[in-house]
């Protein structure tokens, strides 16, 4: 079934969105959504680079990528650049419906919004109710260091307005982590020491505040439930009210290193979550949180947030990794939604691996509504303080020929900086 047959949004005056899609209170159809990874192998659609330093920058300026989100009408994909701010990059319109061959040319795609920001972005993510038929409702937020919660237009880049939390001294704290609410009209922004809840209506310094004992560093939210991540290693869970009272559920503890990513399976009862330097997905069913209800591996080596994703479907969870792989998991041949049994060594093998990046996958991230994966690379290098430059090699006397120094992958030079679109559906012949 192609995107044309799709209501992305109910709209009763008949309009038409971006994608060709005519709305009216008289017409309903079904989506059903399409089938991934069938053919067991990935076509390339479209790719971006992260951008090159300037000519007079630092060596430590490196620009690579820290994150992609699709949008939720899937018009677009955001993405931050680590020292270049934001990227915005459209879809093109030939891949909105219909499938694709496999002899269709790559696209080099340009952002077609760049925001500017100094500073290290911790945390972004999209208005829930985006859609770009509906231009007040395109935007997304950030937080960022030494910045209040700034909120972007989708349209022209521009700043729309800003939420500002103050510490006890009255001095402005930069969130950490940063998120909406599931209906859109509440910011919660995650601080060291507490929470705060922002009218999304009333820009500003007006909020409401819930104390917590960690650095909230991530979140995940599935109806009234909120799912707070923390650099201790431990999950919280709240019951949020409409008024946005925090109701603690309990803790779940598990991870060896500071949860940096979170998100709730389709079912709203299986939540997923990863830690820095923490090889392991671990799954939680919340109704028995006590101990986690699956395991699986990827490569984390560093400090990085790494993210993952599930399809809209819910069969499909997809992570990327420091080794370069992005890994899936079918819950139809690996049951990742089931109980782990530690006698069975098949619970650990993943459904595929794609070796997609020579650098770090840090970032994958799935349409929401057509068999589009994207994916971002790269990672901080460190420059070899042993090495005189950088293509030096060194004679083996033993064996007299030439080999090239055997160096950790920190200080590696296969860099990859890169915004990439892959087709995981069926592919015409």
């Amino acid at each position: 079934m192609d995107i044309d047959e799709i209501v992305l949004s109910e709209n009763h005056n008949g309009t038409s969105n971006d994608y060709g899609i005519t709305n009216s209170s008289n017409e309903h159809y079904q989506y059903e959504y399409p089938k991934l990874f069938n053919s067991k192998t990935l076509l390339e659609l479209c790719y971006s680079s992260a951008g090159v330093p300037a000519l007079k920058s630092k060596e430590d300026v490196q620009p690579y990528l820290r994150g992609c989100k699709w949008s939720p009408d899937g018009t677009c994909c955001l993405s931050v650049v680590n020292n270049d701010g934001v990227h915005v990059t459209e879809l093109p319109r030939d891949l909105y419906s219909g499938s694709v061959d496999s002899k269709r040319k790559i696209d080099v795609l340009d952002p077609v919004i760049h925001v500017k920001e100094c500073g290290l972005i911790y945390d972004f993510c999209w208005y829930p109710g985006m859609n770009s038929s509906i231009p007040e409702s395109c935007c997304w937020i950030t937080t960022r260091q030494n910045a209040p919660i700034q909120m972007w237009d989708a349209f022209d880049g521009s700043l729309r307005c800003s939420y500002r939390g103050f510490n006890a001294v009255d001095e402005m704290e930069p969130a950490i982590s940063v998120t909406f609410n599931n209906e859109g009209n509440r910011i919660i922004g995650g601080y060291k020491k507490v929470l705060r809840t922002f009218d999304v209506e009333r820009p500003g310094r007006d909020y409401a505040e819930h104390k917590i004992n960690s650095p909230a560093s991530c979140f995940a939210t599935s109806g009234n439930l909120l799912a707070v991540g923390s650099w201790n290693t431990t999950l919280s869970l709240f019951n949020v009210n409409e008024i946005g009272n925090y109701k603690s559920i309990g803790k779940m503890y598990g991870h060896t290193g500071g949860v940096t990513h979170m998100k709730f399976a389709t079912d709203g009862i299986r939540l997923v979550s990863g830690a820095r330097k923490d090889h392991r997905l671990l799954i939680w069913d919340i109704r028995y949180y006590k101990t986690p209800l699956n395991v699986l591996t990827r490569a984390v080596d560093t400090n990085q947030r790494v993210y993952f994703d599930i399809s809209p479907c819910g069969k499909y969870l997809v992570s990327g990794g420091t080794d370069g792989l992005v890994k899936v998991w079918d819950a139809n041949k690996v049951n990742w939604h089931s109980s782990l049994d530690v006698t069975d060594g098949d619970k650990y093998n993943v459904t595929y691996t794609f070796p997609l990046h020579k650098d770090c996958c840090n970032s994958v991230s799935i349409h929401p509504c057509r068999p589009i994966l994207a994916t971002g690379s790269g990672q901080y290098h460190f420059r070899d303080p042993l090495a005189k430059s950088q293509d030096e090699e060194v004679i083996d006397k033993d064996k007299h020929q030439d080999t090239k120094v055997d160096i950790d992958m920190k200080y590696s030079n296969e860099t990859e900086n890169s915004l990439v679109f892959w087709w995981i559906g069926d592919i015409d012949l």
